[in-house]
């Protein structure tokens, strides 16, 4: 490989210089020629005149010894020597003659060979321009040779970064087609998951049907045995049944929870808040784990339908959505959440607050929320741009447009405070009720007759509000209850404790 690069390189010098020899040789090859003639010429003429020259030095010698012989010599000899002196004479004239050609010929040619020597030169400065400019386009060949090596090396990288975006192209385009069939999976499988989810609703509302049904029959079968003790009684016919009429009237009034029906462990630590949903289908529960769990009540127990994670520390209070569709946590990690429950993922972390966010609630829609915290601010929020909205008026409004408000005091009593005079409208207490902690709960029942509370040891304290005492008291905690929640529809009751324990209360 290294024999045949030098013979190419060879062969390419021979090649440039028989172009440059036919470039600058053919052009001037009949001045050259012309000028070594005239040189030649006045070289033989220059001899030619040095040896006219000798001979004629030689005659004037001749002439001037036979001057000397004639004046020194006699008569006799005269005419002889006149006549070779005439001789003499006339062939030094004719070689005067041709000495003075021969001067005028060396002149003519010196200023031929002048001219020729300036030609010569200009013919050289030529020369040289052409050979300056055959430099620079020899360089300029060059330097194209070497732009076309890096072009075709461009090129080269060209074509390969062309063919690796083809295939990458290639790439993204069966990529595209797999996305576009998974897509088109997705949207199989979402329909389906719409169509169980409406199943799913469709059997919850049933289920929430037959529960309301089980607890109509098992109220029923107490009436009726409460109609037949009073039967039973010595008293006239028409008490009986004023007895019937007004016992009827206090069950349904009253709906009491008698005993504790249920009682688990719901969290790995202390339970801080219980919320049922609007429909009272399921229940929610929030602890110091962290965690929010969702439970149903199945034939009396409850049972886990999931947990929701993504809180940094104890979750402080819950609430449901009127669609069911979401679940608001507030946390002591100064932020508040929002959950799908169809899926169960986290969807909005609301960041604002400088202190523990100790309860939220959905303001009228779920794309609006409400927190308050322990830093004395009051923030509400639009899911649509989480962002907080300042200067905006809160109208706070409780179950059935009712316009009170009910909350625990550090003073162990009850406070309903009437949202429309801005004042305290009643104030409940009782001997042994003592407030558990700060963030403990207190709850109207559903159609506000009765406020809920639980109390430092343990136990759950039911006001009437009318008469303004006591209840009812059910023992069951064996520690501080620090959240309660009433059912919808009044069936239920749930408690949580500071050690784990949730307990489903009931009147039947």
């Amino acid at each position: 490989m290294a024999t045949a690069g030098v013979i190419q390189w060879k062969e390419n010098l021979l090649l440039q210089l028989k172009c440059r020899n036919k470039r600058q040789k053919q052009p001037f090859e009949g001045l050259i020629q012309s000028h070594n003639k005239l040189f030649e010429n006045a070289t033989s003429l220059k001899s030619k005149n040095v040896h006219l020259t000798l001979e004629t030095e030689k005659l004037k010698e001749e002439n001037l010894s036979l001057q000397i012989k004639v004046e020194s010599g006699g008569g006799s000899g005269g005419g002889n020597a006149g006549d070779k002196n005439s001789n003499l004479e006339h062939k030094l004239y004719k070689l005067q003659e041709e000495l003075t050609e021969l001067h005028r010929k060396r002149s003519e040619n010196a200023q031929q060979i002048i001219d020729l020597n300036t030609a010569l030169q200009e013919k050289e400065k030529e020369l040289q321009a052409k050979d300056n400019r055959l430099s620079d386009a020899t360089a300029t060949e060059l330097a194209m040779k070497n732009a076309i090596k890096n072009l075709e090396h461009t090129i080269m990288e060209l074509e390969a970064t062309n063919q690796m975006l083809k295939d990458e192209h290639q790439a993204l385009q069966l990529a595209f087609t797999a996305l576009e069939e998974k897509y088109r999976k997705a949207q199989e499988d979402n329909r389906e998951l719409v169509e169980r989810w409406m199943d799913q609703k469709s059997k919850d509302a049933d289920k929430l049907n037959a529960e309301n049904d089980y607890v109509m029959r098992r109220r029923q079968a107490k009436l009726q045995k409460d109609l037949a003790e009073a039967a039973r009684e010595n008293v006239s016919i028409t008490d009986g049944a004023k007895t019937a009429v007004m016992g009827t009237r206090i069950c349904l009034q009253a709906s009491l929870p008698d005993k504790a029906q249920y009682k688990f462990d719901a969290h790995d630590g202390e339970v801080n808040a219980i919320q049922w949903s609007p429909s009272g289908a399921k229940f929610a529960t929030g602890g110091t784990d962290r965690k929010i769990k969702l439970w149903e009540v199945m034939a009396g127990k409850c049972e886990s339908k999931g947990f929701l994670m993504g809180s940094n520390q104890g979750i402080t209070s819950l609430d449901f959505d009127l669609e069911e569709t979401l679940i608001l946590g507030a946390s002591n990690d100064f932020a508040s959440r929002v959950w799908s429950l169809n899926d169960q993922r986290l969807r909005h972390t609301l960041t604002g607050h400088s202190g523990k966010v100790l309860a939220a609630k959905f303001l009228g829609d779920s794309s609006k929320v409400v927190s308050g915290s322990h830093d004395r601010t009051l923030k509400i929020w639009d899911l649509h741009s989480r962002a907080c909205k300042p200067n905006i008026l809160v109208r706070l409004k409780s179950e059935k447009n009712r316009s009170s408000l009910l909350c625990s005091t550090r003073d162990d009593t009850l406070k309903v405070i009437d949202l429309r005079m801005n004042q305290v409208s009643k104030t409940l207490y009782a001997d042994d009720f003592k407030v558990g902690c700060d963030w403990a709960r207190a709850v109207f029942s559903p159609d506000g007759s009765y406020a809920l509370a639980g109390s430092n040891d343990g136990a759950l304290f039911i006001w009437n509000l009318a008469k303004s005492k006591v209840e009812k008291v059910l023992k069951e905690h064996n520690h501080a209850v620090i959240a309660c929640s009433w059912h919808p529809v009044g069936s239920y009751v749930l408690s949580g404790e500071r050690q784990k324990k949730v307990v489903l209360w009931s009147d039947l």
